[in-house]
């Protein structure tokens, strides 16, 4: 018996932690930070691997993982954090743009 095609749906190449576009930027999850240290010395590396986990937002990730979070919640933090960067980026647009009528 001849087996019907499937059709295949067209994926992004882009891994599944990237698709989210929160700022939060999860998109290097399960991969390690890296740093070389080249010429400018240990300060420096230390100086960009501070400025990568800040960027990651790992710190904050940590902190909010040492207590159990109801799913409720969860849900209002996430809510409260969506409200907070449109807020942000409708302010931002703002001062580009100017006043929209």
């Amino acid at each position: 018996m001849i087996e019907p095609e499937r059709q295949q749906t067209e994926r992004s190449e882009r891994p599944r932690s990237d698709r989210r576009g929160e700022g939060g930027g999860y998109g290097r999850r399960g991969q390690a930070l890296t740093v070389v240290v080249d010429d400018r010395g240990i300060e420096a590396a230390l100086r960009v691997f501070k400025k990568l986990v800040l960027k990651e937002g790992l710190l904050k990730d940590i902190k909010r993982h040492e207590h159990y979070e109801k799913p409720g919640d969860r849900k209002r933090r996430k809510t409260r954090e969506a409200i907070r960067r449109r807020r942000r980026q409708a302010a931002r647009t703002r001062v580009r743009f100017g006043p929209q009528e």
